[in-house]
């Protein structure tokens, strides 16, 4: 799903004026539902490119990282891919060290996350410690996968 941030679509543009008022903008933004907003799991906002933006990782070193993450997922016996574990693989295979334990009950009371937001955050830290190579979530894992939750 994609969604630009005001109706004009301008609002984090380095080239072109937003002409959205704050109450246009937030009833832009507020026309999708919390508990629908809830089943998305990552949100990122993408920033324009120019000429000069040539830094970053390729599509083949991309598709290199996205491979060595299955192959981790397939030898931990994970038979599906981290987004799609039922409640009771997440339990078996998102295995969080004491820091990211307390790191994500600190976010659920901070953030008022649902269980729904809860297992969406271990798929994702399982995901990011298979990219690191951890083992367990580890606490950076965890702020990471945090750090793709819609802000309100």
């Amino acid at each position: 799903m994609a969604m630009k941030l005001c109706p004009c679509g301008n609002l984090l543009s380095k080239v072109k004026s937003c002409r959205c008022t704050e109450v246009e903008i937030k009833r832009y933004q507020n026309r999708l539902s919390d508990p629908f907003l809830d089943r998305i799991d990552l949100f990122v906002i993408m920033q324009e490119v120019s000429k000069e933006d040539k830094k970053g990782i390729t599509s083949k070193q991309m598709h290199a990282e996205v491979i060595k993450a299955f192959t981790i997922q397939k030898q931990r016996g994970q038979q599906r891919l981290n987004g799609k574990l039922t409640e009771e693989e997440i339990e078996s295979y998102c295995i969080l060290n004491s820091d990211a334990k307390d790191i994500l009950e600190s976010a659920i009371g901070k953030f008022g996350l649902s269980h729904r937001g809860i297992a969406s955050i271990k798929k994702i830290g399982r995901t990011i410690a298979d990219l690191n190579i951890h083992s367990q979530i580890e606490k950076s894992d965890i702020l990471e996968a945090l750090s793709y939750r819609r802000r309100k």
